[in-house]
């Protein structure tokens, strides 16, 4: 009785099927498709479901209506004497004095600019006809200090 084992062995790997290489996101790409379809048809038929429920319900919309209608006529007063009143007021006011504030931006504007050229102006023409020395504009400006005076008290000293 003689047997012989024959054994093979192979350090490749002998899996046939193919390796993967997609990326984790596109495996769940199926998952979210289907859980979004089953989201979308259950709304749709929930809201049909409440629609049919809610059809009977509409014969009490014109009662209810009839019911707050003071309510609502009151509401709609107060919000026609408080908001839209004074806003058509004052956009009407504000359509008709722009040209005003246009003609009084632009003077204020040309005026303040004129001014400032006016002064540069004159101060350059005084330097051009009598330039001051460096020790006479200290001077002037020692001058222009307001002098501190000591102030008498009033009340007696006594020692």
């Amino acid at each position: 009785m003689t047997s012989t084992i024959t054994a093979t062995a192979s350090l490749l790997p002998t899996v046939t099927g193919q390796l993967t290489t997609q990326p984790p996101i596109m495996q769940i790409i199926p998952i979210l498709r289907a859980t979004f379809s089953l989201l979308r048809t259950l709304l749709s038929q929930a809201s049909r479901v409440v629609v049919a429920l809610a059809t009977p319900l509409l014969i009490f919309v014109p009662l209810i209506s009839r019911l707050f209608a003071p309510v609502i006529l009151a509401f709609h007063i107060v919000l026609d004497v408080t908001v839209y009143t004074p806003y058509t007021i004052s956009s009407n006011v504000a359509a008709a004095l722009y040209p005003v504030y246009m003609f009084c931006g632009v003077a204020c504007i040309f005026g303040a600019a004129l001014g400032i050229l006016g002064r540069s102006l004159i101060t350059l023409s005084n330097n051009v006809i009598a330039p001051e020395s460096p020790k006479a504009l200290l001077h002037a400006e020692l001058s222009m200090r307001p002098k501190k005076r000591r102030r008498k008290s009033s009340f007696a000293e006594e020692s």
